[in-house]
């Protein structure tokens, strides 16, 4: 009877046809085979109708099967699900079944490969990796199950086997599932050498819970998307929760570096009940927008030392000891919310947080130009509080405590360009330690200090003004100080730092700028050396007498004598007076207060 169907309840009834039915299939008896299920009648969404084939394709047990001399073939069109393969939650170990199946996307490209709801089982690591690849499941209820040792438990690897020049993969697109690991398992789900691909709905599960246990791993990922992605151990309840449950770094291509995982976009992405949420090593350019890492049991995020310009975006933060650690350069926090601390890294340079809800702020020692602007600390009742401040040039813009409702009155902004340095007095009790080992008034570092230690003889009060923060650091010598002692004498004194040994003796000895008493002192020194006071002339007087007209020989010898008695007198006083001038301008030379 022709254009009928040869029914088969199951792959193995197929396999086991008759030399009579295969003799009906190739006359025409029967048009093909059609098959209802797999291991079972039903067990496969649907039934598929196999042809005969002249394929030289080898028997794959899905899309062709071999029996009898013949092989029947069936075309998949857009979806292959991976039930017509063989694979079944029933299986303890999917492993080469599922390997077939990747094998045969592989080979026809643009097939969608779609897995069923149920947990599959799989003992080896598995490794798929083409150009536009594309696997789908049903969502949280689609779970890749792995139950070996090895440390990988599923692999997106471009580089692997690869050389220096092996290129990226590119157009990849996974959707609705999970994938899990066991308590050994050191990363759950491994990407490295991939770019321009999706990831929507995908999370990952158990994985090994130490310090060496990630949940997702990228390495050099680039260009790819992850849209409602992440790893929770409450919305996918585990057994095993992995350490952290995304690491972003550096991935290798042969003997090379193949760059940091850059230009990646995570929205509303969720990391929680960890012990870090999120660890980024070698990450430049990703954007992460809404989502959450919290209730992680160290940190929420943890930003490296080699990563720069990532952004972060209405994402939010609680209940985690340490919501964010950053170390970076150019990291941008808008619009998130520190349930707890945001704690900003000795090695972080130019980070930004711009609207943000923050329990307390930690920026520390070595930390440069860090922006905290239009946001609000002490905001939550749980949770630390305050403000701990040991960066350099920090600076506050319209930063409220929530608590009093005071703005940080700091850096105030002129027309965007121009900041103004804050002045801020800052009682201590010692001299040698600057004010910003406490807090950073913007680049300029005034210290009131009330000397109780024997820096100088006698107490008093300095003013010093040090242009790197440190008073015992060898760049600080440029530092000085204005000191009063502890007197009622209007005195004020000058000490420039001239070494930097840490010794008391790297300070000048002090110079007085103001003196209590209004005379000259010959022994006391200013901002230049005071002039020697001058002993009054000391000459006799000339006898002063009417000079007479002479009028005879006589008394014209009398006149020119009483002339000469005059005149003598006089060269006595001039000589006198120059000899006192000389010795005023020669003083007044010494001290520097004329200089001819």
């Amino acid at each position: 009877m022709a254009n009928q169907f040869l029914v088969k309840e199951t792959m193995a009834a197929m396999r086991g046809l008759s030399a009579a039915e295969i003799t009906a299939l190739q006359n025409g008896t029967y048009e093909g085979v059609q098959l209802l299920g797999y291991y079972e009648k039903g067990d496969t969404p649907a039934p598929i109708i196999y042809t005969l084939s002249t394929a030289l394709l080898a028997d794959n047990g899905g899309s062709i099967v071999e029996t009898g001399g013949v092989k029947l073939e069936h075309q998949f069109i857009e979806h292959a699900n991976v039930l017509y393969f063989g694979v079944s939650a029933s299986l303890t170990d999917n492993t080469a079944r599922l390997a077939v199946f990747f094998d045969y996307l592989k080979e026809n490209k643009g097939l969608e490969g779609v897995l069923p709801i149920g947990t599959i089982a799989y003992s080896q690591p598995l490794n798929f990796v083409f150009e536009g690849a594309k696997l789908t499941g049903q969502g949280k209820g689609t779970i890749l199950k792995f139950t070996g040792s090895a440390d990988n438990a599923f692999e997106i690897d471009a580089f692997k086997g690869g050389t220096e020049t092996t290129q990226f993969v590119n157009n990849i697109t996974i959707s609705d599932m999970v994938f899990s690991g066991n308590a050994n398992t050191t990363i759950t789900l491994y990407l490295r050498g991939i770019a321009r691909s999706k990831f929507s709905n995908v999370w990952v599960g158990d994985g090994k819970n130490s310090s060496d246990g990630y949940g997702w791993y990228l390495a050099s990922v680039q260009l790819t998307q992850f849209l409602g992605c992440g790893c929770s151990k409450y919305l996918h309840p585990m057994a095993s929760a992995p350490y952290a449950g995304i690491f972003i770094g550096l991935g290798a291509r042969g003997s090379v570096t193949a760059g940091n995982s850059t230009n990646n976009t995570f929205y509303q992405n969720y990391f929680e009940g960890l012990s870090i949420g999120i660890l980024m090593s070698h990450a430049d350019e990703n954007t992460f927008i809404g989502g959450s890492s919290e209730s992680n049991s160290v940190y929420g995020i943890v930003v490296g030392t080699a990563c720069k310009v990532n952004t972060f975006i209405g994402v939010g933060l609680e209940k985690n000891p340490v919501d964010v650690s950053d170390s970076s350069s150019y990291s941008t926090y808008t619009n998130c919310y520190f349930g707890n601390i945001l704690r900003i890294g000795s090695t972080a340079s130019k980070i930004s947080v711009l609207g943000a809800m923050i329990g307390r702020i930690e920026i520390q020692d070595g930390a440069k130009y860090i922006e905290i602007k239009n946001s609000a600390y002490n905001r939550f009742i749980d949770g630390a509080k305050g403000i701990f401040d040991l960066g350099e040039r920090t600076s506050f813009v319209n930063v409220e405590d929530f608590e009093t409702k005071e703005i940080i009155k700091q850096n105030i902004e002129i027309d965007g360009t121009v900041a103004a340095d804050a002045y801020k007095v800052k009682e201590k009790n010692d001299i040698l330690t600057p004010i910003n080992s406490i807090n950073t008034i913007g680049s300029f570092s005034p210290i009131i200090v009330k000397d109780t230690a024997s820096f100088w003889p006698i107490q008093g009060v300095a003013l010093g003004v040090d242009r790197t923060g440190n008073f015992n650091d060898t760049n600080s010598i440029s530092s000085f100080r204005l000191f009063s002692k502890a007197n009622t004498l209007d005195e004020l004194y000058f000490t420039k730092k001239l070494f930097g040994t840490g010794a008391i003796t790297d300070w000048s000895p002090l110079r007085r700028l103001i003196h209590d008493n209004n005379l000259a002192t010959t022994t006391a020194k200013g901002i230049v050396s005071q002039s020697a006071a001058v002993a009054n002339v000391v000459a006799g007087n000339g006898i002063k007498t009417a000079l007479n007209d002479a009028s005879d020989l006589a008394t014209s010898i009398a006149l020119v004598n009483d002339l000469k008695t005059k005149y003598n007198q006089a060269v006595d006083l001039i000589n006198e007076l120059k000899t006192q001038l000389n010795t005023k301008f020669q003083s007044d030379r010494n001290s520097g207060q004329q200089s001819t």
